[in-house]
């Protein structure tokens, strides 16, 4: 379930971030004769790359942190097994 989400965020944010590069592409080539309208929407598509670019971070660092939790529960779960062993019962 949790590979399943963090490939649609993954997803999501790569969508974000080709949108974003698509908008800032349109307005390198008419950067000279922008009108405040333009200008706005240029800073809007500024800070929304910004902000896939953090969430991108984020999200590796989520991943990294949820990996690094179950490789330290397995390594707990293999010193609880060396130091109670299982005992095999006879019938």
């Amino acid at each position: 379930m949790y590979c399943t989400a963090v490939a649609f965020l993954g997803k999501c944010l790569l969508q974000d971030i080709s949108s974003v590069m698509s908008n800032l592409a349109s307005h390198k080539e008419g950067a000279v004769n922008m009108n405040s309208k333009e200008q706005k929407r240029l800073a809007t598509t500024r800070e929304l790359m910004g902000n896939a670019k953090e969430r991108t971070d984020l999200s590796s660092e989520l991943e990294q942190d949820l990996e690094n939790l179950g490789l330290q529960r397995r390594m707990k779960q293999l010193e609880l097994e060396s130091k109670f062993p299982k005992t095999r019962t006879m019938n």
